[in-house]
């Protein structure tokens, strides 16, 4: 996950612990909107930026584009998040326009080294959600795009065109598998899963910066020559897991 959709996760999750539900819109295409957050009281369009640690500044452009999007999607409230700093002018136009400034401390590394592996609602927040809007592409140069994630599933069109949704749960059965066997073949999950889309099951969480697909058969490991250790049974025995690190860098 790269840093600024890593800071967007973040300020999901801080609106999440607050009760509201979360929808990350896509990578691009998102009309100025990064996070809508719903209550029963409200609907908050939410735009992220990134600029702690460097000379960009929020600007009152990005504050009005933000005012246009909350009434087109029909939202109550409108609040820029940042790590950085805001113009003047640009705070001037958010009061005019009432709309909030959030701003909030974010240590990438220290966020990515929080992260429980054990688990599977973690790795759903900080890895799979994330994906969404994305394309994922195979080693054969088929590609899935994942159009939507939530708490229920993934909703996503295969590379024969179709879209479908996969359920949270099969995601978790196979996670937790391999916490517990240190792999999981594409053949189990299609046994346990009727809608039989094991393939997009392994293509996804081979996305995960530690794990690994591999054939002959088809299955997911956990990568080797790892340097980050992950409990992985009940009886404490150990997987060696590379560190996070590596892969974020």
């Amino acid at each position: 996950m790269d840093k600024p959709r890593s800071f967007e996760q973040f300020i999901a999750d801080h609106f999440q612990k607050k009760g509201y539900k979360i929808n990350m819109t896509p990578i691009s295409g998102d009309y100025g909107v990064d996070i809508f957050a719903e209550n029963s009281i409200h609907k908050i369009a939410i735009q992220v930026k990134m600029y702690g640690g460097s000379t960009r500044k929020v600007n009152r452009k990005s504050i009005m584009e933000l005012h246009g999007a909350k009434d087109f999607f029909d939202c109550d409230k409108a609040i820029v998040a940042t790590n950085g700093e805001v113009l003047n002018d640009a705070l001037k136009v958010a009061e005019k326009l009432n709309i909030e400034i959030l701003n909030l401390k974010f240590d990438y590394e220290a966020k990515i080294s929080e992260i429980d592996y054990k688990s599977f609602e973690n790795i759903w927040l900080n890895y799979i959600i994330p994906l969404q809007g994305q394309e994922l592409i195979r080693d054969d140069g088929s590609k899935n795009i994942i159009l939507k994630v939530d708490w229920s599933g993934v909703k996503r069109q295969t590379s024969k065109g179709k879209v479908n949704t996969i359920n949270i749960e099969i995601f978790k059965e196979a996670y937790n598998v391999l916490l517990q066997q240190g792999h999981v073949t594409r053949e189990y999950i299609n046994q346990n899963y009727p809608g039989r889309a094991s393939s997009g099951v392994t293509l996804i969480l081979s996305q995960l910066p530690f794990i690994e697909l591999k054939d002959k058969p088809k299955e997911l490991f956990f990568k080797e020559d790892e340097t980050l250790y992950l409990l992985t049974s009940p009886n404490n025995s150990k997987r060696l897991l590379k560190s996070i690190e590596d892969y974020e860098n």
